[in-house]
């Protein structure tokens, strides 16, 4: 697992992949995207990101989705922070970080032109 954080470290830095923030590189964590609940298929480099200590115990268990979703920028820096992860979580933060701008359009209402007793 040390190989896959130095590889990490050298890929993006010592970044947090859900938040952003610069951390010293002693003080990282590996998170696995997608939990390992003791299954060891999941510790390949396309399943882990680093992460501070905050995040990371934030994270725990959570399904990433659940989590993406509790706060929506995570899924903005996970993509660039984890370039290297499967295409199918990619795919899946993309989806859960997307965002309307706008609001959908609104009905549009018409106007009675009546004279309010009911009579056309």
């Amino acid at each position: 697992m040390d190989a896959h954080r130095r590889w990490l470290i050298d890929q993006y830095g010592s970044v947090c992949a859900y938040c952003g923030v610069e951390i010293p590189e002693d003080r990282t964590t590996l998170d696995h995207v997608y939990p390992r609940k003791g299954q060891t298929a999941y510790d390949r480099p396309d399943n882990l990101v680093i992460a501070c200590q905050p995040c990371n115990s934030a994270k725990a268990d959570t399904p990433f989705v659940a989590f993406i979703a509790q706060r929506r920028a995570r899924g903005v820096f996970l993509l660039h922070y984890g370039e290297h992860l499967s295409d199918w979580v990619k795919d899946l933060v993309r989806q859960t970080s997307e965002r309307e701008f706008l609001p959908p359009a609104r009905p549009q209402f018409v106007h009675y032109a009546g004279n309010g007793n009911g009579n056309h």
